[in-house]
């Protein structure tokens, strides 16, 4: 009895996350020209739990390394900032996207085209990991990225 109540007393003072708090959606990589050195990933990643989540780092097989960017406009100059962690709030959706944050992928093993799959798995600041699958999409041509944001 002396067990389950000390069980019990350190679940209810548990503070983490479940490992299954982020949900991703529209998860997609844009697939670049041959020979291409880095490749941009997007997606929604929404904080389910009514914990902030930081993600602290990324990795997949397909790639040597993933970074979170983030495009801005300063003064004028467009320009792309590292982060070294993505921070989602709870109830809090984070949208990578073109001309915001996104994830650079950096140096793929093969070359990836339309219709292809890629697994990354995030590192969460509570020690779990959370993997999600990204399709590989046709570049989109300037009319089309432009009408996707108005």
């Amino acid at each position: 009895m002396k067990q389950v109540l000390f069980l019990f007393l350190l679940l209810a003072g548990f503070q983490g996350y479940a490992s299954n708090s982020l949900s991703f959606t529209q998860a997609w990589v844009q697939e670049g020209p041959p020979g291409s050195r880095v490749l941009a990933g997007f997606m929604n990643i929404t904080n389910t739990s009514n914990l902030d989540i930081i993600i602290e780092s990324a990795s997949s097989d397909n790639f040597k390394r993933i970074e979170f960017h983030q495009s801005i406009n300063k003064n004028g100059m467009a320009r792309m900032q590292q982060h070294k962690q993505l921070l989602i709030k709870p109830g809090a959706t984070l949208k990578l996207e073109h001309g915001s944050f996104h994830l650079m992928l950096i140096k793929p093993e093969t070359r990836l085209k339309a219709g292809d799959k890629v697994n990354i798995l995030f590192r969460l600041s509570n020690q779990t990991t959370q993997s999600v699958s990204l399709t590989v999409k046709k570049q989109m041509n300037t009319q089309q990225n432009h009408e996707l944001h108005h």
